[in-house]
């Protein structure tokens, strides 16, 4: 089976992922591809740039200034999507190829903004919800232990961003509407490892298939 999760920012949906790792599946995290594609990638490197020069600190991509020209002009970020995208198409292609190698039963992909961009093959589709309180409380929390010395300078700003992104991403009834299981976040992590569970132990019973099986 071939799962793709689908959640907002600081939805909870990478402990969901870890989730799953845990419990056999092979997982692909875009997110920490893409990091590596903007660290060590010459091609992305020399594209992020001419496009975004100044995101450029010491010679590096600093993401986090490139994450606040982007989320503040719809323009800018579609730019980043076509340098970003076809690379990260080629991870998935790997991926794909990993899996159908290694017969494991469940192959999960970790990829920000599924639901807007679907070309990604899938089985089935989870998404992972949770309040906007709850995100927001998740996001800061994040900020705080990142840079605790500088959050109450820059907590007002990092609010703006948070409703910024979520502005950017469609909301939790369209993710719902779309998905064949939800995993609800707001409640403890043994909640939620138990709804993941239920979610595998369903399709255990349904196939003794391994995804390499049904390709």
């Amino acid at each position: 089976m071939f799962v793709n999760l689908t959640g907002g920012i600081a939805s909870g949906k990478n402990f969901v992922a870890e989730i799953f790792a845990q419990k056999g599946a092979v997982v692909l995290d875009v997110d920490k591809e893409v990091h590596k594609l903007l660290e060590l990638d010459k091609s992305v490197i020399i594209q992020i740039r001419n496009f975004f020069l100044e995101s450029f600190v010491e010679g590096k991509i600093d993401r986090k200034i490139l994450g606040k020209i982007v989320f503040s002009d719809s323009e800018k970020l579609k730019i980043l999507e076509k340098i970003l995208h076809p690379k990260v198409r080629e991870k998935y292609q790997e991926f794909l190829d990993e899996v159908q190698k290694s017969k494991k039963k469940i192959a999960v992909l970790n990829i920000p903004l599924l639901l807007e961009s679907k070309s990604y093959k899938c089985d089935k589709i989870v998404a992972v919800v949770a309040s906007p309180s709850i995100q927001k409380k998740r996001f800061l929390a994040r900020a705080r232990k990142n840079n605790p010395k500088n959050f109450a300078l820059e907590k007002k700003n990092l609010e703006k961003k948070f409703e910024q992104i979520r502005a950017k991403q469609i909301s939790n009834l369209e993710r719902k509407a779309s998905a064949d299981f939800v995993v609800n976040t707001n409640f403890s992590k043994k909640s939620v490892r138990q709804q993941v569970v239920q979610i595998i132990k369903f399709y255990d019973k349904k196939s003794s298939k391994s995804f390499g099986d049904n390709r």
